[in-house]
């Protein structure tokens, strides 16, 4: 190989190699990804009892994040049920949510990173997806209505912008609330729940 022929080689390869690292790199920028910060998320639902007394209750340890690609996971510990009566509390995590068995709830989405990703601080957008809920051992889709507002910094706030209804039956847990109301000595314990939450997701470096 004549050495004129031998540079442009190299100098071929250095081109090559500068426009891997490139498109690399700018993939990177156009990437995101983020984390639930649980101190500043809450997820609460309402019950009814009795036909007119309604308690609204919390969770109190919440993880997940959005991933490069989009797919967004929140993981609920369900020994972290406080409905503010302890005796109570004790029989959700015993009686109904059996944590002994089923420590966790989940919920995950496959969403647009770049729809997300591209939403300045105070831009909201209201987006539909189907989420796949599991709780009990069982996994079944709902579809959530959710506001999703551009935060400081990359940040994302994540709302419902429509009441979600959940039935206890849908995840197996309607013997559950039967027995909790035997034991409470109640007339009745509505079967539905109303969830909401607020979710805030912090732009990972």
């Amino acid at each position: 190989m004549s050495l004129i022929n031998h540079f442009s080689l190299i100098a071929k390869t250095i081109t090559t190699c500068t426009l891997i690292v490139s498109t690399v790199f700018i993939s990177g920028l156009a990437q995101a990804s983020w984390s639930l910060d649980g101190d500043n998320s809450s997820l609460y639902y309402v019950t009814s009892k009795a036909a007119s007394v309604s308690e609204v209750n919390s969770f109190g340890a919440l993880s997940g994040g959005i991933s490069d690609e989009g797919r967004a996971t929140v993981t609920i510990q369900l020994a972290s049920v406080d409905t503010a009566i302890e005796i109570r509390n004790e029989r959700m995590r015993e009686i109904l949510f059996q944590v002994s068995r089923f420590p966790l709830a989940s919920v995950s989405i496959d969403t647009d990173a770049e729809v997300l990703g591209s939403l300045t601080p105070g831009e909201s957008r209201s987006i539909s997806y189907e989420a796949v809920v599991e709780l009990n051992g069982v996994s079944e889709p709902l579809e959530l209505d959710l506001l999703i507002t551009g935060q400081q910094d990359g940040g994302l706030l994540v709302t419902l912008s429509k009441p979600l209804i959940v039935h206890a039956n849908t995840f197996g847990l309607a013997e559950g609330v039967e027995e909790l109301r035997e034991i409470a000595g109640l007339p009745s314990i509505n079967n539905n729940v109303v969830i909401d939450f607020t979710l805030q997701f912090d732009k990972m470096d």
